[in-house]
């Protein structure tokens, strides 16, 4: 019976263990060999699809969980990250494969020969090791910081403040592409990191994207609209965004006829309208989409694309078709009347307190990306994205003025969670 006892509790006690060692996101397999010495350098080959490079540990930046998975290229977003040192990483122009050279020692003399733009960064290492990547480990909403936990790629480093310079080499030269020095630092304060997320390009000077990011920017297209499109349901529960870029729901049997046209060499281009009644006197909006691929089926399901919500519009007519229905539309461009600046100081303020009680992960770059918004339309349709409105709710704000919008939207904000 002991005995029995004894090989319960063990077993316990090890799934126990393994729980809690699968949810340390920056906890590695092994320990890793520490890289120390001024003669360290190693050469590594990155694979780029974001035309960046990075060195980071993913788990030091778990703060922009919550963030949109582009976080990083916002300057009001990584303020703090580059004075604290919490990645160091280059945009290079272009995917692509570079070859990376870490290193604790000064440039070789044919390397400094070659050399074009640098940057230089702050970085500190707090769990013993950082990885070298094309940029796609980034945590996001998209991606748990803990993706990336087990890596091979990962590579040992004494904790501590380092400075990090970063040159763009002649492509031309037979050398590596880029050089990351490293020098330790008993303070990293000591060293003036770029502003923003640097760019190097051999033959250009340094730069740096982000710098003073603006907010919200719809590009809205409401020229050039057929006279009837395709109805499909809205299936989602809050408004599309005019002029922003959606992933939208389309039937299989549309997806299935585009495809088809696209095997056929024609053009697929499809005029779709997403409403939730196709109702004439009641609101859309306008999709015009071209690009399909077998890949946006989803099981045996819908179709899921991401295209540009063109244009909201008023359901005019509608002419029933054998396996559709055509509906004929009148286009309803976003109002163009100005805020007084009190009334659009106003609405960032009342946001902005909203999202900081309403307990959103993510309110420090949602509030941020609002008050950098200058266009006085985007920033309603801003806060009406982040307000997530029912469909309903929404449709009824689409014809009104934005002065009339902002009254709305100052109630709305006014009660408790925003609802």
């Amino acid at each position: 019976m002991f005995q029995d006892m004894q090989g319960i509790v063990f077993r316990c006690l090890l799934v126990l263990t393994l729980f809690l060692m699968s949810a340390c996101g920056s906890t590695p397999e092994k320990v890793l060999p520490v890289e120390t010495g001024p003669s360290w350098s190693t050469i590594k080959k990155i694979n780029t699809t974001n035309g960046m490079i990075t060195l980071m540990d993913p788990a030091d930046l778990a703060h922009h969980q919550h963030d949109p998975s582009n976080w990083y290229l916002y300057d009001f977003a990584i303020r703090d990250d580059l004075k604290t040192g919490r990645f160091a990483a280059v945009l290079t122009g272009k995917p692509g494969t570079f070859n990376v050279r870490l290193t604790f020692q000064d440039l070789t003399e044919a390397e400094q020969a070659a050399a074009g733009p640098q940057a230089k960064l702050r970085l500190r290492v707090i769990n013993h090791r950082l990885l070298l990547t094309g940029g796609e480990t980034w945590p996001s909403i998209a991606q748990s910081y803990k993706k990336y936990a087990h890596d091979p790629r990962w590579i040992g480093f004494e904790n501590g403040d380092y400075g990090v310079i970063i040159t763009a080499l002649n492509p031309e030269s037979g050398l590596t592409d880029y050089v990351f020095q490293l020098t330790k630092l008993s303070d990293m304060t000591v060293v003036k990191h770029a502003p923003a997320m640097p760019q190097l390009v051999y033959g250009s000077q340094a730069a740096v994207v982000g710098l003073n990011a603006d907010g919200f920017a719809f590009d809205e297209q409401c020229r050039d609209m057929p006279g009837k499109a395709t109805w499909i349901p809205l299936a989602r529960r809050t408004m599309p965004i005019p002029g922003a870029i959606e992933t939208v729901e389309i039937p299989r049997s549309l997806h299935g006829w585009a495809m088809d046209e696209k095997r056929a060499g024609r053009n697929p281009e499809l005029p779709l309208v997403l409403a939730r009644d196709p109702g004439v006197g009641t609101f859309g909006f306008y999709v015009k989409h071209s690009e399909w691929t077998p890949e946006q089926l989803r099981g045996e399901g819908q179709a899921y694309v991401s295209t540009l919500i063109r244009c909201a519009v008023e359901i005019t007519g509608v002419v029933p078709e054998p396996n559709s229905f055509k509906l004929q539309l009148k286009s309803i461009p976003t109002a163009a009347d100005r805020l007084p600046a009190a009334k659009k100081q106003q609405l960032v303020k009342e946001f902005d307190h909203w999202v900081r009680v309403s307990n959103d992960p993510a309110w420090r770059f949602k509030s941020a990306k609002i008050r950098r918004t200058n266009n006085d339309a985007d920033l309603i349709l801003g806060v009406l994205g982040y307000l997530n409105l029912s469909v309903k709710e929404s449709e009824s704000l689409i014809p009104l003025s934005n002065a009339v919008r902002v009254d709305y939207l100052l109630e709305r904000l006014g009660t408790p969670m925003g609802q």
